[in-house]
Protein backbone atom coordinates (compact mmCIF):
# COMPACT_ATOMS: atom_id res chain seq x y z
CA UNK A 1 0.00 0.00 0.00
CA UNK A 2 1.63 3.12 -1.09
CA UNK A 3 1.81 6.05 1.50
CA UNK A 4 -0.07 9.55 1.47
CA UNK A 5 1.69 11.96 2.30
CA UNK A 6 0.08 15.64 2.77
CA UNK A 7 1.70 18.94 1.59
CA UNK A 8 1.27 22.19 3.88
CA UNK A 9 0.37 24.22 0.89
CA UNK A 10 -2.75 22.02 0.91
CA UNK A 11 -3.55 21.53 4.47
CA UNK A 12 -6.73 24.16 3.95
CA UNK A 13 -7.74 21.71 0.99
CA UNK A 14 -8.44 18.54 0.44
CA UNK A 15 -5.59 18.21 -2.26
CA UNK A 16 -2.92 15.13 -1.17
CA UNK A 17 0.29 14.52 -2.32
CA UNK A 18 0.98 11.07 -2.99
CA UNK A 19 4.40 9.27 -3.65
CA UNK A 20 6.60 6.69 -3.26
CA UNK A 21 8.67 7.87 -0.18
CA UNK A 22 11.25 4.32 -0.83
CA UNK A 23 12.04 6.32 -4.00
CA UNK A 24 11.55 9.94 -4.01
CA UNK A 25 12.64 12.86 -1.87
CA UNK A 26 9.26 14.52 -0.30
CA UNK A 27 8.69 18.28 0.58
CA UNK A 28 10.63 18.90 3.64
CA UNK A 29 7.27 19.48 5.51
CA UNK A 30 5.95 16.76 3.67
CA UNK A 31 5.17 13.49 6.75
CA UNK A 32 2.98 10.58 7.66
CA UNK A 33 0.53 11.11 9.11
CA UNK A 34 1.63 10.07 12.27
CA UNK A 35 4.19 12.75 12.34
CA UNK A 36 2.95 15.69 14.51
CA UNK A 37 3.18 19.17 12.59
CA UNK A 38 5.16 20.41 15.67
CA UNK A 39 8.00 18.83 14.90
CA UNK A 40 9.24 20.75 12.60
CA UNK A 41 10.77 19.43 8.79
CA UNK A 42 11.43 15.82 8.07
CA UNK A 43 15.01 16.80 6.83
CA UNK A 44 17.80 19.89 7.79
CA UNK A 45 20.32 21.07 5.43
CA UNK A 46 23.16 22.05 8.05
CA UNK A 47 24.87 25.17 6.18
CA UNK A 48 29.39 25.92 6.65
CA UNK A 49 29.64 29.36 8.16
CA UNK A 50 29.17 32.56 6.04
CA UNK A 51 31.01 35.48 6.37
CA UNK A 52 28.59 38.49 7.00
CA UNK A 53 31.34 41.12 6.37
CA UNK A 54 29.98 43.30 3.36
CA UNK A 55 32.74 44.83 0.91
CA UNK A 56 31.94 47.82 -0.91
CA UNK A 57 33.80 50.04 -3.24
CA UNK A 58 33.22 54.29 -2.61
CA UNK A 59 35.70 55.25 -5.33
CA UNK A 60 34.04 53.38 -8.23
CA UNK A 61 30.75 55.72 -8.78
CA UNK A 62 33.12 58.48 -8.65
CA UNK A 63 35.65 57.85 -11.63
CA UNK A 64 33.50 55.26 -13.54
CA UNK A 65 36.54 53.04 -12.94
CA UNK A 66 38.62 55.33 -14.59
CA UNK A 67 42.57 55.76 -13.02
CA UNK A 68 45.43 58.38 -14.81
CA UNK A 69 48.42 58.00 -15.91
CA UNK A 70 51.56 59.30 -14.05
CA UNK A 71 50.16 59.51 -10.36
CA UNK A 72 48.99 57.29 -7.41
CA UNK A 73 45.39 56.18 -7.73
CA UNK A 74 43.59 55.73 -4.52
CA UNK A 75 40.43 53.08 -4.38
CA UNK A 76 38.76 53.28 -1.44
CA UNK A 77 36.93 50.10 -0.31
CA UNK A 78 34.74 49.88 3.30
CA UNK A 79 34.47 46.91 5.25
CA UNK A 80 31.37 47.06 7.04
CA UNK A 81 31.27 43.90 9.90
CA UNK A 82 27.89 41.99 10.16
CA UNK A 83 25.45 43.73 12.79
CA UNK A 84 26.08 39.92 15.42
CA UNK A 85 29.45 38.59 14.32
CA UNK A 86 33.52 40.13 15.72
CA UNK A 87 35.86 39.79 12.72
CA UNK A 88 39.38 39.07 14.08
CA UNK A 89 42.26 38.53 12.84
CA UNK A 90 41.51 40.69 9.43
CA UNK A 91 44.09 40.21 6.26
CA UNK A 92 43.85 41.21 2.75
CA UNK A 93 45.51 39.80 -0.04
CA UNK A 94 45.38 41.03 -4.01
CA UNK A 95 45.10 39.37 -6.71
CA UNK A 96 46.48 41.36 -10.07
CA UNK A 97 46.26 41.00 -13.79
CA UNK A 98 47.36 43.72 -16.32
CA UNK A 99 45.99 43.31 -20.25
CA UNK A 100 46.02 45.40 -22.98
CA UNK A 101 43.55 46.47 -25.41
CA UNK A 102 41.28 44.37 -23.59
CA UNK A 103 37.85 45.75 -22.49
CA UNK A 104 36.89 45.81 -19.08
CA UNK A 105 33.99 43.28 -19.18
CA UNK A 106 36.33 40.49 -20.87
CA UNK A 107 38.71 41.03 -17.45
CA UNK A 108 36.13 41.21 -15.02
CA UNK A 109 34.62 37.72 -16.17
CA UNK A 110 37.68 36.18 -15.49
CA UNK A 111 40.52 38.17 -14.33
CA UNK A 112 43.39 35.16 -14.62
CA UNK A 113 41.88 34.41 -18.62
CA UNK A 114 44.91 33.66 -20.86
CA UNK A 115 45.62 34.80 -23.98
CA UNK A 116 45.24 38.64 -23.17
CA UNK A 117 47.43 40.89 -24.87
CA UNK A 118 50.63 41.90 -22.24
CA UNK A 119 51.51 45.23 -21.76
CA UNK A 120 55.36 47.10 -21.93
CA UNK A 121 57.21 46.02 -18.87
CA UNK A 122 58.36 49.20 -18.40
CA UNK A 123 54.35 50.61 -18.03
CA UNK A 124 52.90 47.61 -15.77
CA UNK A 125 50.10 49.21 -13.92
CA UNK A 126 50.73 47.56 -9.74
CA UNK A 127 49.31 48.51 -6.35
CA UNK A 128 51.88 51.13 -4.27
CA UNK A 129 52.14 52.00 -0.87
CA UNK A 130 53.65 54.32 1.34
CA UNK A 131 57.18 53.40 1.60
CA UNK A 132 58.83 53.30 5.22
CA UNK A 133 61.95 55.10 4.39
CA UNK A 134 60.15 57.55 2.16
CA UNK A 135 61.99 56.75 -0.78
CA UNK A 136 61.68 54.24 -3.57
CA UNK A 137 62.30 50.52 -3.08
CA UNK A 138 65.72 49.01 -4.47
CA UNK A 139 64.01 46.50 -6.57
CA UNK A 140 62.16 49.38 -8.39
CA UNK A 141 65.04 51.51 -9.16
CA UNK A 142 66.60 48.01 -10.28
CA UNK A 143 63.97 47.46 -12.58
CA UNK A 144 63.83 51.38 -13.74
CA UNK A 145 60.53 51.75 -12.56
CA UNK A 146 59.71 55.48 -11.95
CA UNK A 147 57.79 54.97 -8.57
CA UNK A 148 56.68 58.81 -6.83
CA UNK A 149 58.95 59.41 -4.00
CA UNK A 150 58.16 57.90 -0.51
CA UNK A 151 56.10 55.13 -2.59
CA UNK A 152 56.63 51.33 -3.17
CA UNK A 153 55.33 48.64 -3.95
CA UNK A 154 53.09 46.05 -2.11
CA UNK A 155 54.01 42.59 -1.14
CA UNK A 156 51.10 41.40 -0.73
CA UNK A 157 50.09 41.20 -4.16
CA UNK A 158 50.26 38.06 -6.49
CA UNK A 159 49.29 37.33 -9.84
CA UNK A 160 48.60 33.22 -9.68
CA UNK A 161 47.67 30.71 -6.92
CA UNK A 162 51.07 29.18 -6.73
CA UNK A 163 52.53 32.56 -5.10
CA UNK A 164 49.29 33.84 -2.56
CA UNK A 165 50.41 36.72 0.21
CA UNK A 166 48.43 38.22 2.46
CA UNK A 167 48.60 41.42 4.92
CA UNK A 168 46.90 41.74 7.89
CA UNK A 169 45.14 45.49 7.90
CA UNK A 170 42.85 44.89 11.24
CA UNK A 171 43.35 42.20 14.38
CA UNK A 172 39.67 43.26 15.35
CA UNK A 173 36.93 44.71 13.75
CA UNK A 174 33.66 44.83 16.21
CA UNK A 175 30.51 43.96 15.29
CA UNK A 176 28.18 46.03 13.38
CA UNK A 177 31.34 48.39 13.06
CA UNK A 178 33.17 49.64 9.67
CA UNK A 179 36.79 51.17 8.40
CA UNK A 180 38.28 52.40 5.62
CA UNK A 181 40.74 50.12 3.23
CA UNK A 182 42.79 52.43 0.96
CA UNK A 183 44.37 50.66 -2.07
CA UNK A 184 46.73 52.89 -4.19
CA UNK A 185 47.63 51.77 -7.70
CA UNK A 186 50.45 53.54 -9.84
CA UNK A 187 51.29 53.32 -13.61
CA UNK A 188 54.26 55.48 -15.02
CA UNK A 189 53.72 57.62 -17.93
CA UNK A 190 54.04 57.20 -21.97
CA UNK A 191 57.48 58.64 -22.89
CA UNK A 192 57.96 57.31 -26.00
CA UNK A 193 60.41 59.45 -28.15
CA UNK A 194 57.67 59.96 -30.82
CA UNK A 195 53.66 60.95 -31.40
CA UNK A 196 52.41 57.09 -31.51
CA UNK A 197 49.24 56.90 -29.31
CA UNK A 198 49.22 55.49 -26.03
CA UNK A 199 47.99 51.88 -25.95
CA UNK A 200 45.29 51.57 -23.70
CA UNK A 201 45.82 48.86 -20.67
CA UNK A 202 43.30 47.47 -18.42
CA UNK A 203 44.13 46.35 -15.18
CA UNK A 204 41.88 43.86 -13.13
CA UNK A 205 41.70 43.47 -9.60
CA UNK A 206 40.35 41.01 -6.91
CA UNK A 207 40.51 41.53 -3.10
CA UNK A 208 40.63 38.76 -0.74
CA UNK A 209 39.43 39.53 3.00
CA UNK A 210 39.77 36.58 5.40
CA UNK A 211 39.03 36.89 8.80
CA UNK A 212 37.70 34.18 11.60
CA UNK A 213 34.19 35.20 12.61
CA UNK A 214 32.89 35.28 15.96
CA UNK A 215 29.34 34.97 17.08
CA UNK A 216 27.98 37.76 19.53
CA UNK A 217 25.13 37.70 21.88
CA UNK A 218 24.34 41.24 22.08
CA UNK A 219 27.43 42.78 21.24
CA UNK A 220 29.19 40.25 23.52
CA UNK A 221 31.25 37.52 22.11
CA UNK A 222 31.88 34.31 24.37
CA UNK A 223 35.68 34.22 26.13
CA UNK A 224 36.42 30.34 24.15
CA UNK A 225 34.93 31.05 21.17
CA UNK A 226 37.75 30.89 18.07
CA UNK A 227 35.33 31.71 15.78
CA UNK A 228 35.25 30.15 11.68
CA UNK A 229 37.64 31.13 9.12
CA UNK A 230 35.90 32.55 6.19
CA UNK A 231 36.82 34.40 3.42
CA UNK A 232 35.30 36.99 1.43
CA UNK A 233 36.10 39.13 -1.66
CA UNK A 234 35.16 41.51 -4.15
CA UNK A 235 36.52 42.48 -7.92
CA UNK A 236 36.69 45.14 -10.47
CA UNK A 237 39.02 46.41 -13.32
CA UNK A 238 40.77 49.74 -13.99
CA UNK A 239 41.04 51.42 -17.15
CA UNK A 240 43.94 53.65 -17.51
CA UNK A 241 44.26 57.04 -19.56
CA UNK A 242 46.72 59.69 -20.34
CA UNK A 243 45.63 62.72 -18.83
CA UNK A 244 45.88 64.95 -21.96
CA UNK A 245 46.32 64.44 -25.34
CA UNK A 246 48.02 66.65 -27.92
CA UNK A 247 47.43 67.22 -31.83
CA UNK A 248 50.10 68.92 -33.68
CA UNK A 249 49.50 70.59 -36.66
CA UNK A 250 52.14 72.92 -39.07
CA UNK A 251 50.05 76.34 -39.92
CA UNK A 252 51.33 75.46 -44.06
CA UNK A 253 52.22 71.94 -43.98
CA UNK A 254 54.00 71.04 -47.21
CA UNK A 255 52.36 74.09 -49.15
CA UNK A 256 55.53 76.17 -48.69
CA UNK A 257 56.03 79.73 -50.10
CA UNK A 258 59.78 79.78 -49.50
CA UNK A 259 60.46 76.19 -50.19
CA UNK A 260 64.47 76.87 -51.40
CA UNK A 261 64.65 74.60 -54.26
CA UNK A 262 64.42 71.65 -51.83
CA UNK A 263 64.32 68.39 -54.48
CA UNK A 264 61.43 66.40 -54.05
CA UNK A 265 58.12 65.34 -55.37
CA UNK A 266 56.08 68.17 -53.86
CA UNK A 267 58.16 70.76 -54.82
CA UNK A 268 58.77 69.81 -58.02
CA UNK A 269 57.65 72.15 -61.15
CA UNK A 270 55.94 69.55 -62.84
CA UNK A 271 55.14 67.91 -60.25
CA UNK A 272 52.74 64.80 -61.59
CA UNK A 273 52.44 62.70 -58.83
CA UNK A 274 49.16 61.77 -56.86
CA UNK A 275 50.75 59.58 -54.59
CA UNK A 276 48.83 60.37 -50.93
CA UNK A 277 52.29 59.18 -49.03
CA UNK A 278 54.61 61.64 -50.73
CA UNK A 279 51.79 64.50 -49.66
CA UNK A 280 51.36 63.57 -46.00
CA UNK A 281 55.25 63.67 -45.53
CA UNK A 282 56.15 66.25 -44.14
CA UNK A 283 59.20 68.08 -45.49
CA UNK A 284 61.09 70.85 -44.81
CA UNK A 285 64.52 72.91 -45.63
CA UNK A 286 67.41 72.96 -43.80
CA UNK A 287 67.42 76.16 -41.53
CA UNK A 288 63.49 76.52 -42.04
CA UNK A 289 61.79 78.22 -39.62
CA UNK A 290 58.24 75.88 -38.90
CA UNK A 291 55.24 77.76 -37.33
CA UNK A 292 53.28 74.60 -34.90
CA UNK A 293 49.54 74.85 -33.57
CA UNK A 294 49.30 72.39 -30.46
CA UNK A 295 45.80 71.70 -29.03
CA UNK A 296 45.91 70.03 -25.43
CA UNK A 297 42.97 68.27 -24.45
CA UNK A 298 41.60 66.90 -21.58
CA UNK A 299 40.92 63.46 -21.21
CA UNK A 300 37.49 62.21 -20.34
CA UNK A 301 37.87 61.79 -16.94
CA UNK A 302 34.31 61.56 -14.97
CA UNK A 303 31.95 64.35 -14.35
CA UNK A 304 34.19 65.50 -10.97
CA UNK A 305 38.10 64.74 -12.01
CA UNK A 306 40.01 67.35 -13.44
CA UNK A 307 43.31 68.49 -14.24
CA UNK A 308 45.41 71.53 -13.60
CA UNK A 309 48.04 72.27 -16.21
CA UNK A 310 51.00 74.44 -14.24
CA UNK A 311 53.30 75.12 -17.24
CA UNK A 312 53.85 73.84 -20.92
CA UNK A 313 57.64 74.02 -21.93
CA UNK A 314 59.30 73.93 -25.21
CA UNK A 315 62.26 71.73 -24.81
CA UNK A 316 63.50 72.79 -27.92
CA UNK A 317 63.77 76.24 -27.50
CA UNK A 318 67.17 77.18 -26.92
CA UNK A 319 66.09 80.52 -25.83
CA UNK A 320 65.14 80.41 -22.11
CA UNK A 321 62.78 83.57 -22.20
CA UNK A 322 60.67 82.03 -24.94
CA UNK A 323 60.77 78.32 -23.48
CA UNK A 324 57.50 78.54 -21.10
CA UNK A 325 54.49 78.24 -23.43
CA UNK A 326 52.33 78.66 -20.68
CA UNK A 327 52.89 79.08 -17.38
CA UNK A 328 49.95 78.79 -13.99
CA UNK A 329 51.63 82.21 -12.83
CA UNK A 330 49.88 83.91 -15.21
CA UNK A 331 47.11 82.47 -16.24
CA UNK A 332 45.45 79.93 -13.99
CA UNK A 333 44.10 77.48 -16.36
CA UNK A 334 41.38 75.17 -14.91
CA UNK A 335 40.23 71.88 -17.47
CA UNK A 336 36.79 70.83 -15.88
CA UNK A 337 34.73 68.12 -17.82
CA UNK A 338 31.38 68.81 -19.58
CA UNK A 339 28.53 67.34 -20.41
CA UNK A 340 29.59 69.42 -23.50
CA UNK A 341 33.11 68.55 -24.45
CA UNK A 342 36.34 68.68 -22.48
CA UNK A 343 38.37 71.45 -22.49
CA UNK A 344 41.31 72.69 -24.73
CA UNK A 345 44.52 74.84 -24.45
CA UNK A 346 46.07 75.96 -28.01
CA UNK A 347 49.31 77.14 -28.18
CA UNK A 348 51.54 78.02 -31.25
CA UNK A 349 55.25 78.11 -31.31
CA UNK A 350 57.79 77.61 -34.25
CA UNK A 351 60.94 75.46 -34.55
CA UNK A 352 64.17 75.58 -36.46
CA UNK A 353 64.46 72.70 -39.08
CA UNK A 354 68.45 71.80 -39.04
CA UNK A 355 70.14 68.21 -40.54
CA UNK A 356 72.30 68.55 -37.60
CA UNK A 357 69.46 67.61 -34.97
CA UNK A 358 69.54 63.55 -36.36
CA UNK A 359 71.22 61.22 -38.33
CA UNK A 360 68.60 59.98 -40.06
CA UNK A 361 67.60 63.57 -41.15
CA UNK A 362 64.32 63.14 -39.75
CA UNK A 363 63.31 64.82 -36.42
CA UNK A 364 60.41 65.88 -33.78
CA UNK A 365 58.35 69.04 -34.85
CA UNK A 366 58.90 70.02 -31.48
CA UNK A 367 59.39 68.25 -27.85
CA UNK A 368 56.35 69.96 -25.30
CA UNK A 369 56.73 68.88 -21.27
CA UNK A 370 53.68 69.38 -19.23
CA UNK A 371 53.66 70.04 -15.68
CA UNK A 372 50.14 69.49 -14.55
CA UNK A 373 48.91 68.29 -11.21
CA UNK A 374 45.17 66.55 -10.97
CA UNK A 375 42.57 67.91 -8.71
CA UNK A 376 41.72 65.21 -6.33
CA UNK A 377 38.59 64.05 -4.78
CA UNK A 378 37.09 64.18 -1.56
CA UNK A 379 34.70 61.75 0.31
CA UNK A 380 32.11 62.76 2.47
CA UNK A 381 31.98 62.38 6.04
CA UNK A 382 28.40 61.10 6.02
CA UNK A 383 29.40 58.17 3.31
CA UNK A 384 32.66 57.07 5.00
CA UNK A 385 31.70 57.05 8.48
CA UNK A 386 33.34 54.44 10.30
CA UNK A 387 32.72 54.60 13.76
CA UNK A 388 36.09 55.73 14.43
CA UNK A 389 37.97 53.47 12.82
CA UNK A 390 40.55 55.25 10.24
CA UNK A 391 43.81 53.34 11.68
CA UNK A 392 44.29 52.65 7.61
CA UNK A 393 44.46 56.39 6.49
CA UNK A 394 47.69 58.38 6.15
CA UNK A 395 48.14 62.16 5.54
CA UNK A 396 45.51 62.58 2.11
CA UNK A 397 42.64 61.02 4.74
CA UNK A 398 39.70 61.06 2.68
CA UNK A 399 40.96 61.92 -0.82
CA UNK A 400 40.76 59.16 -3.21
CA UNK A 401 41.10 59.13 -7.48
CA UNK A 402 44.25 60.63 -8.58
CA UNK A 403 46.11 62.11 -5.60
CA UNK A 404 47.68 65.44 -5.56
CA UNK A 405 51.72 64.51 -5.46
CA UNK A 406 54.49 66.55 -4.83
CA UNK A 407 56.42 65.07 -7.46
CA UNK A 408 54.76 63.88 -10.40
CA UNK A 409 56.12 63.44 -13.68
CA UNK A 410 55.80 65.65 -16.49
CA UNK A 411 53.75 64.83 -19.52
CA UNK A 412 56.00 64.70 -23.25
CA UNK A 413 54.08 65.02 -25.98
CA UNK A 414 56.46 65.04 -29.50
CA UNK A 415 55.53 66.72 -32.87
CA UNK A 416 55.26 64.92 -35.67
CA UNK A 417 58.04 63.51 -37.89
CA UNK A 418 59.46 65.51 -40.02
CA UNK A 419 62.61 65.33 -43.17
CA UNK A 420 64.98 67.51 -43.32
CA UNK A 421 65.89 68.18 -46.30
CA UNK A 422 69.40 70.26 -47.92
CA UNK A 423 68.22 73.32 -49.80
CA UNK A 424 70.16 74.84 -52.71
CA UNK A 425 69.13 77.76 -51.91
CA UNK A 426 67.94 80.63 -49.14
CA UNK A 427 65.17 82.53 -49.84
CA UNK A 428 62.93 85.26 -47.82
CA UNK A 429 60.88 88.54 -48.53
CA UNK A 430 63.05 91.68 -47.17
CA UNK A 431 60.06 94.27 -47.40
CA UNK A 432 56.52 94.34 -47.84
CA UNK A 433 53.99 97.48 -46.33
CA UNK A 434 52.04 96.67 -43.96
CA UNK A 435 49.38 99.39 -45.45
CA UNK A 436 49.59 101.32 -48.43
CA UNK A 437 48.24 103.88 -49.74
CA UNK A 438 46.33 105.26 -52.89
CA UNK A 439 48.52 106.32 -55.53
CA UNK A 440 51.62 105.96 -53.47
CA UNK A 441 54.23 103.63 -54.95
CA UNK A 442 55.56 101.28 -52.64
CA UNK A 443 57.99 98.73 -53.26
CA UNK A 444 58.21 94.66 -52.05
CA UNK A 445 61.62 92.82 -52.05
CA UNK A 446 63.37 88.87 -52.21
CA UNK A 447 66.53 88.34 -51.35
CA UNK A 448 67.62 84.81 -53.14
CA UNK A 449 70.94 83.13 -52.10
CA UNK A 450 72.52 80.24 -54.22
CA UNK A 451 73.95 78.06 -51.31
CA UNK A 452 75.87 75.96 -53.61
CA UNK A 453 78.93 76.03 -55.42
CA UNK A 454 77.26 75.78 -58.92
CA UNK A 455 75.90 78.30 -61.23
CA UNK A 456 72.15 78.32 -60.98
CA UNK A 457 69.79 80.17 -63.45
CA UNK A 458 66.40 81.20 -61.92
CA UNK A 459 62.86 81.49 -63.83
CA UNK A 460 61.04 84.49 -62.70
CA UNK A 461 57.09 84.67 -62.69
CA UNK A 462 55.08 87.49 -61.00
CA UNK A 463 51.28 87.69 -62.07
CA UNK A 464 47.69 87.15 -60.84
CA UNK A 465 46.87 84.06 -61.43
CA UNK A 466 47.17 80.80 -59.09
CA UNK A 467 48.40 78.00 -61.56
CA UNK A 468 49.58 79.98 -64.44
CA UNK A 469 50.91 83.18 -66.02
CA UNK A 470 48.06 84.20 -68.36
CA UNK A 471 46.73 86.54 -66.24
CA UNK A 472 48.92 90.17 -66.55
CA UNK A 473 50.42 91.25 -63.44
CA UNK A 474 48.60 94.35 -63.74
CA UNK A 475 45.02 95.54 -63.68
CA UNK A 476 42.68 98.22 -63.07
CA UNK A 477 43.19 97.84 -59.28
CA UNK A 478 47.27 97.38 -58.86
CA UNK A 479 49.95 98.45 -61.74
CA UNK A 480 53.01 97.48 -61.29
CA UNK A 481 56.23 98.91 -63.23
CA UNK A 482 59.33 96.82 -64.10
CA UNK A 483 59.90 93.27 -65.78
CA UNK A 484 57.40 90.81 -64.78
CA UNK A 485 58.71 87.39 -66.46
CA UNK A 486 62.74 86.38 -67.17
CA UNK A 487 65.53 84.96 -66.56
CA UNK A 488 68.36 85.55 -63.95
CA UNK A 489 71.82 83.63 -63.32
CA UNK A 490 73.44 83.35 -60.41
CA UNK A 491 77.27 82.70 -59.40
CA UNK A 492 78.21 80.24 -56.55
CA UNK A 493 77.24 81.43 -53.28
CA UNK A 494 75.83 84.74 -54.78
CA UNK A 495 72.93 86.84 -53.33
CA UNK A 496 70.84 88.80 -55.04
CA UNK A 497 67.79 90.81 -55.05
CA UNK A 498 64.67 91.29 -56.63
CA UNK A 499 62.29 94.39 -55.81
CA UNK A 500 59.04 95.25 -57.76
CA UNK A 501 57.42 98.64 -57.73
CA UNK A 502 53.62 98.73 -57.21
CA UNK A 503 51.11 100.96 -57.30
CA UNK A 504 47.42 101.04 -55.89
CA UNK A 505 44.45 102.48 -58.02
CA UNK A 506 41.45 101.78 -55.03
CA UNK A 507 41.31 101.93 -51.50
CA UNK A 508 40.66 98.86 -49.30
CA UNK A 509 41.25 94.92 -49.97
CA UNK A 510 43.43 94.50 -52.78
CA UNK A 511 45.38 91.20 -53.94
CA UNK A 512 49.14 91.51 -54.91
CA UNK A 513 50.64 89.48 -57.41
CA UNK A 514 51.65 86.19 -56.83
CA UNK A 515 56.04 85.95 -57.52
CA UNK A 516 56.98 82.69 -58.69
CA UNK A 517 60.62 81.93 -58.95
CA UNK A 518 62.07 77.90 -59.89
CA UNK A 519 65.58 76.78 -60.42
CA UNK A 520 66.38 75.52 -64.06
CA UNK A 521 68.85 72.75 -62.95
CA UNK A 522 67.06 71.17 -60.27
CA UNK A 523 63.71 72.10 -61.82
CA UNK A 524 61.88 72.67 -57.74
CA UNK A 525 60.58 75.71 -57.05
CA UNK A 526 62.71 78.46 -54.76
CA UNK A 527 59.70 80.89 -54.38
CA UNK A 528 55.54 80.20 -55.29
CA UNK A 529 53.82 82.74 -53.28
CA UNK A 530 50.60 80.58 -55.19
CA UNK A 531 51.13 78.46 -52.25
CA UNK A 532 49.68 80.53 -49.46
CA UNK A 533 47.24 83.10 -51.13
CA UNK A 534 46.23 84.72 -47.59
CA UNK A 535 49.79 86.52 -47.46
CA UNK A 536 49.07 88.04 -50.79
CA UNK A 537 46.09 90.40 -49.66
CA UNK A 538 46.94 93.96 -48.85
CA UNK A 539 44.56 96.61 -47.14
CA UNK A 540 45.50 100.10 -49.00
CA UNK A 541 44.10 102.63 -46.93
CA UNK A 542 42.71 106.25 -48.64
Amino acid sequence: EKSFLLSPLGRSSNQKLQMEECRYMAHAWSRPDHQLWCLGPRCLRILGPRPQMDISNLTDPHTNGIAIEGTVNRLMFKLQAGADVDCRGVRLSIRCRNSSGATSSEVAEDPASEGVTSVEPDRIAFFVKRSDNGNASRADEENKTHIPKGWEQRSDVYIDESNVTSSVIAPHLEAGKSMLLPLDLFRPLHQAGDSTENESCTTSFEITISYRQVRTIKGISQSGDLGDQVVVGRSGTVTWISPFTAEFSPVTGNQKTFPCGIRHPFNMVQSASNDSSISSQLIAADGERIRMRCHLKANALGNKVAANIEHVLNENETNEEQKYLYSSADSNLFFAQSKQGSAKLSLAYSITAKTSATVSGVMSLGALSLGWKPVGLTLSSERTSTDGNSSMLDEFGLAHGPLMLSDIAPVKFYGPKCRVLGAPFKAKMLKCPSAPKVGVPFRVSYQVTNQTAKSQTLKISLNNNQRGDTVPASNSELLIAGKTKGEAQMGPWEEKLFSFTFISMIAGKVSRPQLSISSGRHQTWVINESNNLSSQTLFVLP
